[in-house]
Parts: C-alpha cells; sequence; structure tokens
C-alpha cells in the first residue's frame, strides 16, 4: 500500500485493488494522471465544500479514469446541484456519524470543526484517518476568548467520539496550520496524546513547511512517527 501526497490536503492512497483520492485540489508535481491511469477502480473522497478541498476537476475524471464511486460530505450537496447532473455520477453523500462501506472498503464519517466531515477508513486491515479541516481552529491571537473557548469545547467533544470509536489509527493526515498564530500545535499535539497513532502526516501548512516540521512541538515521543511528505512525495506503508 503507498501513500503519495498530491499537494495541500490532497492524497492517494494506491492498493493492489482500489485507489483513494482524497480532498484533491492541486498537482504541483504532476502525478495524479500516473496514479489514476494505473489504478483498477478509483473512490475519491471529499471531505467538505471549500474550494481547496473541492476541486470541479473530479467529475472529468469518470469519463476518463475507472471511477468506481464518489464519497462526498453531505454539506457539499447544495453547492453542487448548481452544476452537475448527480444522476449521471456515481455519488455517495454522507453526514457525520453515517458509515460507506461496499466490501472494497468501509468509512466511519466524524462531525468536523470546520465545515464538512473527517473521515476514518478501513482497508486492508490499516485504519487510516484523513481530517479534512478537523483540527483547533482557536486564532487565539485575534479572537475573543469566549469564542477560542467555543472553539476549543468543539475540538474537544469531536476528538472525544473519534477516541471513543477508535484508541488507534496507523495513518493519520491532519492539518498542521502555523499561521493561525497562538499555539497553533495545540490540535495535533492533543490529537496525538488522546490517539495512538503509528505515522502522522501533516498536511494543509500552505507552505508553511519549515514551522510545521517542528515535531517537538506535537510529536507524542512515546509512540508513533511523524513523516512530511512533499508534494508528489509517497510512502510505502
Amino acid at each position: 500500500m503507498t501513500l503519495t501526497h498530491i499537494g495541500h490536503s490532497g492524497f492517494a492512497l494506491s492498493c493492489s485493488e482500489v485507489t483513494i483520492i482524497f480532498d484533491y485540489y492541486t498537482d504541483p508535481a504532476g502525478v495524479i494522471d500516473s496514479i489514476l491511469s494505473q489504478a483498477r477502480q478509483v473512490y475519491v473522497v471529499v471531505s467538505h465544500s471549500h474550494r481547496d478541498h473541492l476541486c470541479h476537476d473530479i467529475f472529468s475524471w469518470v469519463n476518463r479514469y475507472n471511477i468506481e464511486r464518489y464519497i462526498i460530505a453531505n454539506e457539499c450537496r447544495r453547492k453542487l446541484m448548481r452544476s452537475l447532473d448527480f444522476t449521471a455520477l456515481p455519488i455517495t453523500f454522507i453526514r457525520h456519524d453515517e458509515d460507506y462501506s461496499d466490501g472494497n472498503l468501509n468509512i466511519h464519517a466524524f462531525d468536523s470543526t470546520d465545515a464538512g466531515l473527517c473521515y476514518l477508513l478501513d482497508i486492508n486491515n490499516f485504519r487510516i484517518f484523513h481530517a479534512g479541516d478537523f483540527t483547533c481552529w482557536h486564532f487565539s491571537d485575534d479572537l475573543p476568548i469566549g469564542a477560542v473557548k467555543k472553539a476549543m469545547g468543539d475540538f474537544h467533544a469531536i476528538l472525544s467520539r473519534i477516541t471513543d470509536y477508535t484508541p488507534y489509527i496507523d495513518v493519520a493526515m491532519m492539518p498542521v496550520v502555523p499561521n493561525i498564530g497562538g499555539d497553533w500545535a495545540y490540535g495535533p499535539r492533543k490529537f496525538l496524546h488522546d490517539i495512538r497513532v503509528d505515522t502522522f502526516i501533516p498536511m494543509h501548512t500552505w507552505g508553511r513547511n519549515r514551522e510545521a516540521t517542528q515535531w517537538h512541538l506535537y510529536q507524542n515521543p512515546d509512540y508513533g512517527r511523524c513523516v512530511f511528505l512533499a508534494d508528489g512525495q509517497s510512502l510505502e506503508l
């Protein structure tokens, strides 16, 4: 099984039988065509409707590659219905606390601290988490105290539901965003403290890679590893 960072929050998880594309938005290294051309069955997973997570180009793939299904947060439905004929595409819209399962993979959707969802996948005896925009968006340099408390409370509530569902994750992709200011590492640090994660991969860094890879700010010293993947770089799992 191979995980490739396409760009920003976009990843491709390639297995022998299926390939899963998460939150495709940009492809600076030009790897997506090669990945999709070699895939037997492709699942395209979208966490929410923000433009850096939902790219309309993905719907043109149905005529060029072996697209099995689009699994899309229901929050995107209203935005997409303006331009898409859902009946012509293999789309499943999913809400938080719902599951998708078809024999190839199992997906459980959790709510997010931003729009849409985050996803936990079980495939080939691996448990894979893609956070979408889930992290602690406390913006503590700018927000009033009440808003910071709400952001922290929302984050802890969703994290608690994730930890109740699973005590471990093999691979987690999660936003690490230095430009939110304050203790920007709080979200990933708390996540890695509460869940046993074998391999943690930062995403959504908006180019602040040097800061985002200061592992000592959030890596759990007692368990797991943190790995940075550049655009187009792959990791064998």
